[in-house]
């Protein structure tokens, strides 16, 4: 029974003693890893490679050489690349808002901005002038309207840059009388050859403007009758009875138009604005996947300590039973010897 004990006692040294001595010729490395390829299903020959440059397949610690002999993954987060642009006109700088804030409530950081320039040209505005056969004096300023890059419309003022005559119109009024020969009792009056109808209430002449103006010495494409009225009874004159009439309407003219612009100066409102368009991100330029990557080393070759504890071991253990065995031998033999001798009185 003894020499069971003393032989589990020495493998149980010898394990120890082995098992520290192993512990002293491994090594573990954990390496954080970002990365938008799947790294789960790497192998040792990965090590040192792409984006596992830092896990390296041998390393060195205290001069002495490991070298990898098992990988595990784990994944221990993902990273998703927010992106967001927004556009801004009219600005008066180049400034932006340095953040912004998305409906899910997260808050991206301004990356980059593209910006352009605009310079708003001068307001222009005109005025029409009619009714005059020569250029006509305009005024020499009009205020005029100003569209601002930013939408908004201001009133400026215009310097007069030009006077152009631009087409013609019936826009000059004329009034003009006529004598008609004649009793209330004729049905129609004689102009030339054109009889126009006797109307007690109103001279007419819808239909008969020609006969009319060419009657009273005007040319008719010049002319335009548009309203007629009696302005007298049946009268004697001369012998004759006669009744006075009165036809106005509007002679054709110039139409004129007189342009405007504004002068630009450095005080003029929004001159010069900014349109930019900002890009906005989460600081996350891919998506990726964060790994957590344990390599397990092995010391290359046992160390002098090494051998020499596991040498010792064996010996130990070996000495042990060899000691064991001799112990029990020699107590068995001394029993097999012993006799007893027996006195009698």
């Amino acid at each position: 029974m003894k020499a069971k004990r003393i032989f589990a006692m020495a493998l149980a040294i010898m394990l120890a003693m082995s098992s520290v001595a192993y512990a002293a010729s491994t090594e573990t490395k954990e390496y954080a890893v970002t990365s938008s390829e799947n790294l789960t299903q790497i192998t040792l020959a990965d090590l040192g490679e792409g984006e596992l440059t830092e896990a390296k397949s041998v390393i060195h610690i205290d001069g002495k050489k490991y070298k990898a002999t098992a990988v595990a993954v784990k994944e221990t987060g993902h990273n998703q690349a927010v992106k967001r642009e927004k556009t801004y006109t009219g600005l008066n700088g180049k400034k932006v808002k340095d953040t912004l804030k998305l409906k899910s409530g997260e808050t991206l950081q301004l990356a980059d901005v593209k910006w352009t320039e605009q310079t708003r040209t001068a307001a222009t505005g005109t005025m029409t002038i009619t009714g005059s056969d020569s250029k006509p004096d305009a005024p020499a300023t009009k205020e005029i309207t100003a569209t601002l890059p930013d939408g908004r419309s201001i009133t400026v003022t215009g310097n007069l840059q030009r006077v152009k005559q631009t087409g013609s119109s019936y826009s000059k009024p004329f009034t003009v009388k006529a004598t008609f020969t004649g009793d209330e009792d004729v049905d129609t009056y004689m102009l030339g050859d054109t009889a126009i109808p006797n109307n007690p209430d109103s001279p007419a002449f819808t239909g008969y403007e020609s006969a009319i103006l060419t009657h009273l010495g005007l040319e008719p494409d010049q002319y335009k009758i548009t309203a007629a009225k009696w302005t007298s009874g049946y009268v004697h004159k001369d012998g004759k009875i006669v009744r006075y009439a009165e036809y106005s309407g509007q002679r054709l003219t110039s139409d004129w138009t007189a342009y405007y612009t504004e002068t630009l100066t450095a005080d003029s409102p929004q001159v010069t604005t900014y349109d930019a368009i900002a890009t906005y991100t989460n600081g996350v330029d891919a998506d990726s996947t964060e790994y957590l990557i344990t390599v397990t080393y092995e010391r290359e070759g046992m160390t002098l300590l090494q051998k020499i504890l596991l040498a010792s071991a064996a010996i130990i253990i070996f000495g042990g039973l060899i000691a064991a065995i001799l112990l029990i031998v020699r107590k068995k033999r001394e029993k097999e010897s012993e006799t007893v001798t027996i006195t009698e009185k």
